[in-house]
């Protein structure tokens, strides 16, 4: 009786409904230092579909579990465990997320006052945000900064954290809704790219440039922004979604036109990637400071209101996102088993 199910990846691919299915496990008995956690609500990623497609686990052979982020409630705990104890509310970051019961180090675990699914976007999506402008974009007060697809789980929090920072921020997104939605968080210039040439808008409003840009959608957006770098601009890549699906976000592609070499010195500019993996170290203190922004009403998380609920619907959620749909985070619900008798 003591079963749980989850998510596999049975097959490589792109295609997050063609590449998982769902599999009944034993619950483990946590190891020492280790805590079983039953997941309440999980988080959709972007990177769902790279996941699947084996590129953060290179050589990886199938079966392998998914997803990045759940928030749940401590099942039991593993000897030594002493920060966190059973019933307690905790969110966690770990490969292996999309699944009803998880066994995770106590060190992944961040405890919450509440099973909040609110808190899922500060993990991937607001510490990505947080660390990747502080760390890497050098963010200073005055400065113009372009946030595109503003309205997504972590352009959200972008376009938050830099107003905070006292810049001027562009948001770009893909319908009225999604403008409105960012108005409402302080944008100051909404480019709708489906109404509006970015490029066109931001040489004719901002003929000396952007200072920095926060870009996850890759391919022409990424040209786009690069071409309107200010002197000493920084462009911080966090993804590129428009590659993502059809593999191209990691092939060579023919460049045309003046080489990014030449571009970047004219301008004393640079391309830095962030990937959220290699900040660990700062996990915790921008997730303290996320947190506390976020009980003083300061931050606003924002979850999509569309809603899903169970593992069957996580493949539904993916492509919600790919949809082009949601605005904030994508959360799934994740309810008790009938099997799983705690």
């Amino acid at each position: 009786a003591m079963s749980f199910r989850k998510l596999v990846v049975e097959k490589i691919s792109t295609n997050f409904r063609e590449a998982t299915r769902i599999v009944t496990a034993q619950i483990p008995k946590p190891a020492a230092g280790s805590v079983v956690i039953r997941n309440e609500f999980v988080g959709i990623n972007a990177s769902d579909v790279n996941f699947t497609a084996g590129t953060y686990l290179p050589g990886v052979k199938p079966p392998f579990d998914c997803g990045f982020e759940a928030v749940g409630t401590v099942a039991s705990v593993g000897e030594g465990v002493t920060k966190v104890k059973a019933g307690d509310p905790v969110l966690y970051l770990d490969y292996g997320a999309f699944s009803e019961m998880k066994e995770v180090q106590e060190r992944s675990c961040i405890q919450l006052p509440k099973v909040m699914p609110e808190a899922i976007s500060l993990a991937t999506s607001g510490l990505t945000a947080s660390i990747a402008l502080e760390q890497v974009g050098d963010l200073k007060s005055g400065e113009t900064v372009l946030v595109t697809a503003a309205a997504g789980a972590t352009g959200s929090y972008a376009v938050q954290l830099a107003k905070m920072a006292g810049c001027h921020v562009i948001g770009t997104c893909s319908s009225d809704a999604k403008g409105e939605a960012l108005r409402k968080l302080g944008v100051d210039r909404v480019i709708n790219y489906k109404k509006e040439k970015m490029f066109e808008v931001l040489r004719t409003d901002y003929p000396k440039g952007v200072d920095v840009v926060y870009e996850s959608v890759g391919g022409q957006m990424f040209q786009d922004s690069l071409n309107n770098l200010a002197k000493k601009g920084r462009l911080i890549v966090i993804g590129m979604i428009s590659g993502y699906k059809d593999g191209s976000a990691w092939k060579n592609q023919k460049a045309e036109g003046t080489p990014m070499t030449a571009k970047l010195l004219a301008k004393s500019a640079s391309v830095r990637g962030f990937f959220l993996m290699d900040y660990a170290k700062q996990w915790k203190p921008h997730m303290q400071k996320l947190t506390e922004m976020v009980v003083a009403g300061k931050l606003q998380p924002m979850t999509d209101p569309t809603k899903f609920v169970g593992l069957e619907q996580i493949a539904d959620a993916v492509d919600h996102m790919y949809d082009g749909k949601n605005v904030g985070k994508i959360v799934v619900q994740i309810p008790k088993s009938d099997q799983s008798k705690l």
